[in-house]
């Protein structure tokens, strides 16, 4: 999986230039929703950045942002009937970011680049 860490000045940085060196740029934020215990829940966003390169190739790259974990509790129960469940605590300053790369391989349809894949 290629996974890097990405401030949000360089961020800022990354989609200017990408505005001014690429074609059709498209950028986009969406929330994440994750299943919980208690229903879907947002836990972050995610920022969409599309571009055609020279080359010929769309490529997308994905900004996961999430909050940070701050504690994490285990609830266990020893009654029939009765699960485990974990409960979290998130900063509300704080936050963690992935950057995922992706290449269009077919219309819609687009592979990850990881760095196996780049020979690294």
């Amino acid at each position: 999986m290629f996974i890097t860490f990405m401030q949000d000045e360089k961020w800022q940085q990354l989609v200017e230039a990408a505005k001014q060196n690429f074609k059709n740029v498209e950028y986009r934020t969406e929330d994440l929703i994750a299943e919980t215990a208690d229903g879907p829940q947002k836990q972050g966003t995610r920022d969409i950045l599309e571009f055609d390169h020279p080359s010929g190739g769309r490529y997308r790259l994905i900004r996961e942002n999430k909050p940070v974990v701050l504690e994490k509790k285990e609830h266990f129960s020893h009654r029939q009937g009765d699960t485990a469940r974990t409960e979290y605590k998130f900063s509300e300053t704080e936050f963690s970011h992935k950057l995922k790369v992706y290449r269009e391989i077919d219309f819609d349809e687009w592979e990850e680049i990881t760095l196996d894949k780049l020979g690294l």
